[in-house]
């Protein structure tokens, strides 16, 4: 389970985060979307320290933190309730795919390497991509590479997976065969806060949708209710601003 309370950021005067409040039950999808700048993606980089948020209480699994008053332990234990798949992949360049996904088991679970490769080779089956194992990065596709990186994030076991614009660097071509691995994913009960500006995607694969904007929460709800009855005048705005530019 994911709870966060009066989550807020500024940089400088700039109010990013005016006090999110979120739950998300273990095994949920949780899908955010709004305009660029409305604080999405800090939101996200927030939950792991990633940006340091100013005030608010945020709870993934048996982790809890105070913003106002933690320590360096706090953090870590925190971190280690999530894997993130961020927009640009953030692979090693010079590991082959395989030693991308198992670095983490190796490193900081200290698993024994012959164990950690074959879970490694069982995470890329999973993502469509074992017989690219021993290849290196820069020979594969974005929409490979960003499989490469849920791999990884699933390789921990994490409490749950932040995904921060998975498909935004993609080609068109490349963002289906991304959206089915997050959606096989999501089939398995793996809980998931997923930043996106796929609707179609949204509204498919979430438990709930929530649109931003301004650092505030607009309006939430089911994905259907969102997508189909948004009851906020800024919510039927920025869906219907997609429409036309989508047409």
């Amino acid at each position: 389970m994911i709870e966060v309370k009066s989550l807020k950021k500024k940089f400088n005067e700039l109010t990013v985060l005016n006090g999110i409040d979120i739950v998300v039950e273990r095994g949920q999808v949780l899908a955010i979307i709004g305009p660029s700048g409305s604080g999405k993606s800090t939101f996200l980089r927030c939950l792991n320290f990633l940006e340091q948020p100013d005030a608010g209480f945020i709870k993934i699994g048996e982790a809890t933190l105070d913003a106002e008053n933690y320590t360096n332990k706090d953090v870590q234990q925190l971190r280690r309730q999530t894997a993130m798949v961020f927009q640009n992949y953030n692979l090693f360049r010079n590991k082959t795919v395989l030693q991308n996904v198992t670095e983490a088991l190796i490193v900081a679970q200290k698993m024994p390497k012959a164990e950690a490769e074959a879970t490694g080779i069982g995470l890329l089956a999973k993502v469509g991509l074992k017989e690219k194992a021993d290849n290196y990065p820069a020979t594969l596709s974005g929409g490979q590479q960003q499989r490469v990186s849920i791999a990884r994030a699933l390789a921990v076991n994490p409490h749950a997976i932040l995904f921060d614009e998975p498909t935004s660097s993609l080609d068109p071509e490349l963002v289906a065969e991304v959206l089915q691995v997050i959606k096989s994913i999501a089939d398995q009960q793996t809980t998931m806060i997923i930043v996106t500006h796929e609707m179609d995607f949204a509204r498919e694969v979430a438990d709930h949708v929530i649109f931003m904007a301004d650092g505030n929460i607009v309006e939430q709800g089911p994905p259907e209710s969102l997508f189909g009855d948004p009851q906020q005048p800024r919510t039927r705005q920025f869906l219907k601003q997609l429409g036309n530019n989508e047409s």
